[in-house]
């Protein structure tokens, strides 16, 4: 007879394979597939408008189960006093993982819970609202018709799912049932709530249980706000606490996703002594196979790339070739425009595109060659850094005046005015730099493959799984020393036999653009080594001083294909510490250790 596992419940606003903005997506729903052998484990979102593309391809059924309650919207400051929320149940199975999504019963609630933009700032106050209020009567639910049913475990990702927690936790606490749970901050975002709030939300004064230093204690919600406003752990006393504090004390576990983060930000800004005591890390991983990418290229673009470059059917498609379709060709002849669900954002693009060379109507304009090529991935914010990219490319085409730049971007709706901003350098540099605003997936797995450098220049990385698929796909990085990012990435400088990158300070062009230098020069000179025959010494010593660091100089000195070695590092590292099946034994680990607190 097979051992019945214990309950897991996951709490997230975005799982991958129902919808996901960006990295943070990726976190819950591999840790939650590898962890399927060990738990039960059920998964509960917001449906995000995704009810009927899920039914295309799932299973979908509806729980007999609806939570009809009435809600006092007076606190928010809305023109309404209040309105009837109505919020059915969805579940299906996803990797052997149970999903059951929260979606709107009439207009109202769906208004929100439905809305597909999952961080509409018009829209997410009440999102989280709503999905506060359905947990709650849903808990309510199972522990009075399915009561083993109730979970050992409860994980939480991100702020959007704290006040769901305290509502499920509240209601759990009045029938004497011990709930361990553990948050796992993936980026400090500062959002704060008055009050009343929390309990238009639902959230009453029903004590609950809070693992603190010197022991356990029975806190309502007020006795937690006031010790989070304690003059010692936060300055700004008069401000309501983050509800990122208010989830780390409430939580018998505060995890991140790199040591870095944990000890710089998390610890600092979520409590200090209130949390340092049960506080932890766990790595992303990632599951891109460059073999299975490398196919997946030739299957999509092998007969497109042989007929547009004229290649013979006995000739090998090489990376130079990819490249070469990719920037000539492909970027310019995409089948559909790059995915953009806001209206707002696709307003803006249609209004600055017209007439302009680097976008229109979902596609951008083609270069004229191709050239050593960086790409940069991810949302338009200033954590990203992208503004440092722009920055360099003066020094950079001053040395390689055909360095290529294509920066795949997701726009939101937090970020128009960077995107009038970004668009006025491509058109300042035509000849070196390409944006595609948008989910861009048909040219996603190409552009890595294709590429010979990755950045992330961020100005602050909690992890950084971007890095993580670079490397995957044999790509060197060039990162800032931030975060997750410094414990990912070995710098060659510091270990030419393991480097897979080069790491610099942030907000520094002229690091980044030494770095980008170097890196396209010794792949260049690796592809000349192989490819040419006729290649003398002095050639290959022309290129070798123009490298701007003396010690990466003497290596490629030393050895011309110094490059390849990199590429290989790059998918060693993420082979023997970056996939989920290891990386997730930690977290593993950390959930046993957690119900043995309260056993």
């Amino acid at each position: 007879m097979t051992e019945e596992k214990d309950k897991l419940w996951i709490l997230s606003f975005e799982y991958a394979g129902i919808i996901k903005v960006g990295g943070l997506g990726e976190v819950p729903a591999n840790q939650a597939k590898n962890l399927t052998d060990y738990y039960d484990i059920t998964v509960f979102i917001p449906s995000h408008g995704q009810i009927e593309r899920l039914k295309k391809t799932f299973s979908l059924e509806k729980i007999p189960f609806k939570c009809t309650e009435r809600i006092d919207l007076r606190r928010l400051g809305l023109t309404i006093q209040s309105a009837l929320c109505e919020v059915g149940y969805h579940r299906f199975k996803l990797d052997n993982v149970n999903i059951v999504l929260l979606t709107g019963e009439n207009n109202f609630t769906m208004n929100y819970l439905d809305d597909n933009n999952v961080y509409d700032p018009d829209t997410l106050s009440l999102k989280i609202l709503l999905f506060s209020i359905g947990m709650r009567a849903y808990t309510n639910y199972i522990m009075n018709n399915y009561f083993p049913d109730l979970p050992k475990v409860l994980h939480m990702h991100d702020y959007h799912v704290v006040i769901p927690f305290l509502g499920i936790k509240q209601e759990l606490c009045k029938a004497n049932f011990i709930l361990p749970s553990i948050i796992t901050i993936h980026l400090l975002t500062y959002p704060r709530y008055d009050i009343s709030y929390y309990y238009a939300c639902g959230i009453d004064d029903t004590p609950i249980t809070i693992l603190l230093k010197d022991g356990k204690k029975l806190l309502s919600i007020k006795e937690i706000f006031e010790l989070c406003k304690d003059s010692k752990i936060q300055e700004n006393n008069d401000k309501p606490p983050t509800v990122e504090k208010i989830g780390a004390l409430a939580s018998d576990l505060v995890t991140t996703v790199s040591e870095s983060y944990l000890k710089t930000d998390i610890i600092p800004n979520l409590g200090k002594d209130l949390i340092e005591f049960k506080s932890n890390f766990v790595w992303d991983g990632c599951d891109w196979e460059y073999d299975q990418i490398y196919k997946n290229v030739l299957h999509k673009c092998g007969n497109e790339i042989r007929e547009k470059l004229q290649i013979p059917s006995h000739r090998q498609i090489t990376q130079r070739d990819m490249k070469q379709y990719l920037l000539t060709y492909k970027i310019s002849h995409l089948s559909q425009s790059p995915l953009i669900s806001s209206k707002k954002i696709l307003k803006l693009i249609n209004e600055i595109s017209n007439g302009n060379p680097f976008i229109k109507n979902g596609n951008i304009k083609g270069f004229e060659e191709s050239g050593p090529l960086v790409i940069a991935t991810g949302r338009i914010s200033r954590q990203k850094g992208f503004e440092t990219i722009f920055d360099a490319i003066p020094d950079v085409i001053n040395v390689i005046p055909n360095a290529k730049f294509l920066l795949l971007m997701l726009p939101t709706e937090y970020s128009l005015n960077e995107i009038k901003i970004y668009s006025q350098f491509v058109k300042k540099y035509p000849s070196n730099l390409r944006i595609i605003f948008g989910v861009a997936a048909e040219i996603f797995q190409i552009a890595h493959i294709a590429a010979n450098a990755y950045c992330a220049l961020s100005r602050w990385e909690p992890f950084g799984i971007i890095a993580l698929e670079a490397m995957a796909t044999k790509l060197p990085v060039i990162a800032t020393k931030v975060g997750g990012l410094q414990e990912s990435i070995i710098d060659i400088r510091k270990d030419p036999i393991n480097g897979t990158g080069i790491l610099i300070e942030k907000d520094n062009p002229f690091q980044f653009a030494n770095a980008l230098i170097t890196i396209f020069i010794l792949a260049e000179l690796s592809e000349k080594i192989k490819t040419s025959k006729s290649i003398d010494d002095q050639e290959k010593l022309d290129l070798i001083n123009k490298i701007p660091d003396e010690l990466i100089k003497a290596r490629a000195l030393v050895d011309n294909t110094y490059y390849d070695n990199i590429k290989q590092n790059c998918i060693k590292r993420v082979d023997n510490y970056f996939r989920w099946n290891i990386v997730t034994k930690k977290l593993l680990d950390l959930y046993r250790k957690l119900q043995k607190l309260y056993n």
